[in-house]
């Protein structure tokens, strides 16, 4: 007839206008929802607006593993609201307890699957939080050692660093000998690129300086399992470092080389020259006593058989 009304409330008893506010936040039965979650996790509700409240759930200070949580909250209860008010308007009531429990039972699951070494995750709202208080995480600890190259082999470490992915980067690689010495040592800024690049590059570059000082008998290490596994051929290489990869196993194969994987705590040396570019500058190293205070600290450290501890979380 050409006349404009308002929506009509379909979560409420006594029918109000429906509005996105109303609906999600100020009806009774949304006020009910908000109060119990904010109540039990010590925040208050009152004078706050929808947006607002959105707001204290992502900015409240909580311990890190409650972060994603209160994060994910307010678009939990939004959704259980929106649902209740479909099932309301096609005559399937739900209570205010049941959404509740829906809730409960949303989060229990994005508990379970973020922390899924826990291996009983309580359902009640308050019963998470404190639980996630007091979990206190399963570690599997790993000793990680340098290990000296066999007589006659010399042994390459490297390492690329990008900040931004891409971003500003550079390479590190490291040669020392079956006494640990250091013969050689550069840490460089290159063009601007990706993680994979680097570490592709740092290798090619070690490799050709390997080369053209008559190298031969070569132990390359690197921490990137992606790097290791392309260059055996158990994995196909990226497009973008396909060439570099091919080049590299030529290069090993004429080389009479070896490759293998060390996890970053023990290729600390080589993570070193990569940054030490970035921060301070590039650095070339023919001797020990060229490289900085750290860098010397490390090649001992490595000489001496120092473990260095890989700490990881038990996820099942």
């Amino acid at each position: 007839m050409g006349y404009s009304f308002p929506s009509k409330c379909w979560c409420c008893v006594r029918p109000e206008e429906e509005s996105v506010a109303h609906v999600f936040f100020t009806s009774y039965a949304a006020k009910k929802v908000w109060t119990y979650f904010f109540s039990y996790a010590g925040l208050s509700f009152e004078g706050l607006s929808l947006q607002q409240a959105i707001v204290r759930c992502w900015s409240v200070e909580v311990i890190p593993r409650l972060k994603p949580i209160f994060q994910a909250l307010p678009c939990i209860i939004v959704w259980e609201l929106w649902k209740r008010r479909n099932s309301n308007k096609h005559d399937d009531p739900v209570s205010i307890n049941r959404v509740v429990h829906q809730i409960c039972t949303t989060i229990q699951s994005l508990v379970k699957v973020r922390k899924s070494g826990i291996r009983y995750v309580p359902q009640r709202w308050p019963d998470v939080l404190h639980m996630m208080e007091n979990y206190m995480p399963r570690l599997r600890v790993t000793k990680v050692t340098w290990e000296f190259p066999i007589a006659g082999w010399t042994k390459i470490n490297s390492d690329g660093a990008s900040r931004g992915n891409p971003g500003r980067s550079s390479i590190g690689f490291c040669l020392r000998n079956e006494q640990g010495d250091l013969i050689y040592a550069v840490g460089k800024e290159i063009d601007e690129t990706t993680n994979t690049q680097a570490e592709a590059r740092a290798i090619l570059e070690a490799l050709r300086y390997c080369t053209n000082i008559g190298i031969s008998q070569i132990w390359l290490e690197t921490d990137s399992i992606l790097l290791k596994n392309t260059i055996e051929g158990n994995w196909k290489p990226p497009w973008i470092i396909e060439e570099e990869v091919e080049e590299i196993k030529e290069m090993i194969r004429r080389c009479n080389g070896r490759v293998s994987h060390i996890y970053r705590e023990g290729n600390k040396l080589a993570d070193h020259l990569a940054n030490y570019a970035l921060n301070m500058g590039n650095l070339e190293c023919h001797e020990l006593q060229h490289l900085d205070t750290k860098g010397r600290r490390l090649v001992n450290v490595d000489k001496l058989r120092c473990p260095n501890l890989k700490i990881k979380v038990v996820r099942s």
